[in-house]
């Protein structure tokens, strides 16, 4: 049976330093047998589910840019995003400041493109789930 590290740090009073190698070591040490140990990304922060409210298609760049207004459940947060495959309401994957993502990239509160950007709407790519950089139906109905 696989489990997430996350299920366990809820059940069991885990230091954040702990990587799920380590938890496995402490679990072998007590008898538990571990057929291996697998590492799906490497986030560290808060991801949360929010929904698209509002897209403003930003024109004066040379690239397409969008501010999108996203409720992430206590806050409408207002994102800077250059991807085009999601519409207003659909449920996107968003990693608020203070995340770190694969590659030892942290999110922050930042100026952009004339907005202030409040987080970053997530791809699987992004989140070293995958290989898919886009978000499809699929996957929406996968959040829902």
């Amino acid at each position: 049976m696989k489990v997430p590290v996350s299920w366990l740090r809820d059940m069991v009073d885990v230091p954040a330093d702990r990587t799920g190698r380590d938890i496995a070591d402490l679990l072998l040490r007590v008898g538990f047998e571990i057929e291996g140990v697998e590492t799906v990304g490497d986030v560290r922060g808060p991801l949360v589910v929010g929904q698209v409210r509002h897209i403003e298609e930003l024109t004066d760049f040379k690239k397409p840019i969008r501010f999108c207004q996203v409720d992430v459940g206590d806050v409408v947060r207002g994102i800077v995003c250059g991807a085009r495959n999601f519409a207003e309401g659909d449920l996107v994957v968003v990693a608020l400041p203070g995340t770190t993502l694969p590659g030892d990239f942290t999110i922050a509160s930042r100026e952009t493109y004339g907005r202030l950007s409040d987080g970053m709407i997530c791809s699987q790519r992004e989140l070293g789930l995958g290989d898919d950089h886009n978000r499809s139906e699929e996957h929406t109905s996968e959040l829902q």
